[in-house]
């Protein structure tokens, strides 16, 4: 009776350890990511741009034009703006509001981290959303303001520090608002899946038109 006691005690104490290492391991693929390629990539999605595909207005259907007090883009207007993260630079994003209210936005940055060279291309389709009201974190609205979305897909190449490279592909998206200045501001967002996404803002200095 006591060897079949200490079998079953011992069985119970390998069951345990079992349930131990599943829940360390499950643990630390949330926390890591799910492998090397994430290890730097944000736990959650910064951001959830995807959830507002639904402003993106397909190629054959015509944009409603700005309203009252908007931006008229009466004639194409081309900004560049400076990215950044974390307070450090990330490139240039140019983007091009055309007359018939399409954007389209080109991004590219090449930074060094943790002894890791990053080369990121974006190019980016979308319109202007003039229904969209801009409203700051007060809650003052400023009907002036044309919100924008593109979206496009963006490749990332990795240089490691052992000089062999690694190559990340997946979806960017753009978002922000136009001011009557020929301003803008937002953000870009890239993700591989949408359950990590991470958030590069940008602003431009007034430019005057054309």
């Amino acid at each position: 009776m006591r060897k079949k006691n200490g079998y079953a005690a011992m069985l119970g104490l390998l069951i345990v350890i079992a349930i131990a290492m599943l829940i360390y391991f499950l643990e630390a693929k949330a926390i890591f990511g799910p492998g090397r390629k994430y290890a730097n990539r944000p736990v959650k999605p910064e951001d959830h741009p995807w959830q507002m595909e639904n402003l993106l207005i397909p190629e054959d259907q015509i944009v409603p034009v700005p309203k009252k007090g908007q931006p008229e883009l009466l004639e194409p207007i081309k900004l560049t703006a400076s990215v950044q993260r974390n307070n450090a630079g990330r490139g240039s994003v140019k983007i091009t509001f055309g007359k018939n209210c399409r954007v389209t936005a080109d991004w590219s940055t090449q930074y060094e981290y943790d002894k890791k060279i990053y080369s990121i291309q974006a190019q980016m389709k979308g319109n202007v959303v003039p229904s969209k009201v801009y409203s700051d974190a007060n809650g003052r609205e400023d009907k002036t303001r044309l919100f924008f979305i593109a979206k496009g897909p963006y490749t990332q190449i990795t240089q490691l520090p052992d000089n062999t490279s690694q190559t990340e592909q997946g979806t960017a998206y753009i978002i922000g608002w136009l001011r009557p200045d020929n301003t803008a501001e937002g953000t870009i967002t890239i993700t591989t899946d949408q359950s990590w996404s991470a958030l590069y803002p940008f602003n431009t200095t007034a430019q005057p038109r054309p």
